[in-house]
């Protein structure tokens, strides 16, 4: 008996001893201060929206800023994401149109004479004081994540105890209508107000409510209490019936009195600590770090802005996020904005914030369907654009007339399809890839099955259709790639899923014959005849490279000068710039591997320019601004700055070709990099550090269970800590076998001192970039 509890002992032992050395790799982050590092700050009063100070929880929002209307007054502008008018079936950026709500200002006693202004990200709030000629007034905002309120408390010296807080509705007009109205621009309809807004009490709480002309409303409730001679809590609601329960429904201000009654009675430190709880679960998802802290904050802001712009089961996000200002684009873009939008989600470690999108696909899959004409609704769906607030309906034109010469735009269902697959990917949820995604990228795929036409040649060909957003060509090279794209993850996917699907053999046969790319002296040409031969912002016709890695350094090594040369001249002709333009060529040259080329178009893609241009150059000058928002010629899109996020991530992991590729596009400076738990194909989490241009360790955790094949720097032998199987290693190139749930560091030549990830340190003088100075 001795004797085998002697054997337990020492077999618990090893386990112990086992388990202490395979414990896995360490990250060492002090998260709150890290990300201090990287709040914007203002030593100024912010001027307008692009410069202010903005907080949400994917439903409400507020955004700080100068009022323009009050002298020595501070705006919060109030958003809600579904707040949309919604006259006609039609979506129209005048008749579904995002609408205002109002702002909560805040007048202090005395003469503003300076402010300090912070945006903390760790707790997702933000903090100011206030110097007057009458005190001192400090103030804190947040939007709890669990709460339908926004949340503003004071604290005053002086006299400042005066200071006042009101609210100002703002009737309920289309963004575009305002926002031309505001430029004296012609309007080319007919634009019928809403009714009047209708102020009252009831159970002495102030209402506004904003009747629309469908019948239905919205109002905004709010509350001021004085806990005592210093302080006060501000509460403010939006209410609206028809977006939360998608019908048409008024009495919005019974909701919004209630949420206010209820939000009375909660400790604002219990709403905090929930609050407060919800971030910082959501940062430690992931980690990344790198040698430039200019790039490393924005980096962070794009997190906290994202996660600000939505929570699990809220809308999907919109050009203009949980806050508003009038724009020339107030409703959801699909065929690009949407898609840069949800970029990075999935690569972070966030598939349940990028879930929203998709299932919103699941939810609408009828009316995708219905879009179609009806020769077509057998086998196929699709949407153009734009669309409404939580919905997908707006006809498409589909032709399989070969002679066909109006235009066919048709990208919108196939892009968002390649992304929730990639989204499936990482989450290798089979059960959803069967009865949603495949039937679903079954019918967006198959309209190019429909439309393709054998010529002569004995090839298939693309009939005329758009290339977004240059112009409409016969053998469009950006249909081309998704065609390709499409028939290649249908084939896999009916082949995983061990579907005996009858268009299996179509499909493989329009791919083996599938007509090539046009190309010229300039590389791959938007379409038959038709050159990329001016500046345009859109590199749809590279889209084979970079988004879907259809034509790739592995895939097509005879082609990578073509590739080349094509980046290089869509980069090369200078005009119609914007963000996405140069974060676009960042990744495509991420793609091919050319580290520096993608960080100097990164850093294009984020230079501050002013607003405002002196003739003869332009009027309005497409720039990032200094909040981290991005201005459209005044017109905010929300997708442009996430955009130069994804470019960031695309030096350190990418994952095509079946292959996680570990630092694949390093520049030439970054000798120092690390990253924590980003999210790869197959459902590994890669953590990985770069010291003096090597990688020193990589981890590799098995979410699912399957094949891992990783593509590194590694010219050894590799050895591990961990269960794993190594099947097969040919230069950088690693094939592994692990269980699910189960972990490998992976590293070569001496066994590193520790695995560890700890963040690049940032000199004091480089701290807080962003924000105003």
């Amino acid at each position: 008996m001795k004797q085998i509890l002697a054997y337990i002992i020492a077999f618990l032992f090893v386990l112990n001893t086992f388990a202490q050395n395979n414990s896995g790799v360490k990250l060492n982050v002090n998260w709150s201060k890290q990300l201090a590092q990287h709040d914007l700050v203002w030593n100024e009063i912010p001027k307008d929206y692009f410069a202010g100070a903005f907080v949400g929880n994917g439903l409400l929002g507020t955004i700080l800023f100068k009022d323009d209307q009050l002298a020595n007054t501070l705006r919060f502008e109030i958003g809600r994401t579904d707040v949309f008018d919604h006259r006609t079936a039609s979506p129209s950026a005048y008749e579904t149109s995002r609408v205002p709500i109002g702002q909560l200002l805040l007048t202090p006693v005395g003469k503003i004479l300076k402010i300090q202004l912070r945006t903390d990200l760790w707790n997702a709030e933000i903090r100011g004081e206030l110097t007057t000629t009458a005190g001192t007034l400090s103030f804190r905002c947040f939007v709890p994540s669990a709460e339908e309120l926004i949340i503003v408390n004071t604290k005053s010296t002086g006299n400042e105890n005066g200071a006042k807080f009101s609210l100002r509705p703002q009737l309920a007009q289309s963004a575009r209508y305002i926002a031309k109205h505001a430029m004296n621009l012609e309007m080319n309809v007919a634009y019928e107000q809403n009714p009047p807004i209708k102020i009252e009490k009831i159970e002495g709480i102030e209402v506004f409510t904003q009747p629309l002309l469908m019948g239905d409303d919205y109002a905004t409730a709010w509350s001021d209490q004085q806990k005592n001679a210093t302080e006060h809590t501000v509460l403010v609601t939006v209410a609206n019936r028809w977006g939360k329960y998608r019908k048409h429904a008024s009495g919005s201000a019974i909701d919004a009195v209630a949420t206010i009654k209820t939000g009375l009675k909660k400790s604002i430190m219990a709403m905090e600590a929930e609050h407060r709880n919800w971030w910082h679960q959501y940062y430690p998802a992931s980690f990344v770090s790198f040698p430039e802290p200019r790039l490393e904050s924005f980096y962070w802001i794009q997190l906290y802005k994202l996660a600000s712009a939505t929570h699990p089961n809220r809308p999907v996000i919109d050009l203009l996020g949980p806050w508003f200002k009038p724009t020339a684009w107030p409703l959801v873009w699909m065929n690009l904005n949407v898609q840069l939008t949800y970029y990075i989600f999935g690569v972070t470690n966030h598939t349940n914030l990028e879930d929203n999108l998709y299932q919103l696909l699941d939810r609408h899959t009828q009316q995708l369907i219905n879009n179609v004409p009806k020769d077509f609704q057998n086998d196929c769906a699709g949407v153009t654009n734009p669309v409404g607030y939580d919905d997908l309906y707006n006809p498409i034109f589909i032709s399989d007339d070969k002679n066909n010469t109006r235009e066919l735009n048709i990208i919108v269902l196939p892009w968002l399809m390649q992304m929730y697959y990639l989204h499936n990917q990482r989450t290798m949820d089979t059960v959803r890839l069967r009865e949603k995604i495949y039937p679903l990228m079954r019918r967006a795929f198959n309209v190019y099955m429909r439309i393709l036409y054998l010529g002569e040649d004995g090839l298939y060909h693309i009939p005329y259709t758009y290339s977004d957003e240059y112009g409409s060509a016969k053998e469009t090279s950006l249909n081309i790639a998704l065609a390709s794209w499409g028939f290649k993850t249908l084939i896999a996917t009916a082949n995983q899923l061990k579907i005996k699907d009858s268009l299996l053999p179509v499909w493989q046969d329009r791919l083996n014959k599938l007509a090539d790319y046009n190309t010229n002296e300039d590389g791959i040409m938007v379409g038959k005849d038709k050159s990329f031969a001016k500046a345009h912002r859109h590199y749809s016709h590279l889209f084979a490279i970079f988004p879907l890695y259809d034509m790739n350094l592995d895939n097509a090594p005879n082609k990578i000068p073509l590739m080349q040369k094509s980046v290089q001249h869509y980069t090369d002709l200078d005009g119609d710039n914007c963000i996405y333009k140069f974060s676009g060529a960042s990744s495509l040259w991420s793609a091919l591997g050319n580290g520096d080329s993608a960080l100097k178009w990164l850093n294009r893609s984020l230079e501050l320019l002013p607003r405002f241009g002196v003739p003869p150059a332009t009027s309005r000058i497409p720039t990032l601004t200094q909040n981290t928002f991005y201005s459209e010629r005044e017109n905010p899109t929300f997708e442009s700055p996430i955009s130069a996020s994804r470019s960031m991530l695309d030096m350190l992991l990418q994952t095509w070709g079946g292959v996680i590729r570990v630092f694949p596009s390093m520049p030439t400076d970054w000798k120092d990099a690390s990253f924590y738990q980003l999210l790869s194909e197959g459902a590994f989490l890669i953590s990985a550090n770069r010291l003096a241009g090597k990688t020193q360790f990589i981890q590799v955790t098995s979410l699912a269970g399957e094949p891992c094949t990783l593509k590194t720097d590694f010219t050894t032998p590799v050895k591990m800590v961990g269960i794993a199987t190594v099947i097969k290693q040919v230069g950088g190139l690693i094939q592994l076998k692990l269980k699910k749930g189960a972990s490998v560091i992976l590293y070569t030549g001496n066994k590193p001192k520790s695995f560890e990830i700890n963040p690049i340190p940032i000199k004091a003088s480089d701290m807080n970039f962003w924000g105003v100075k």
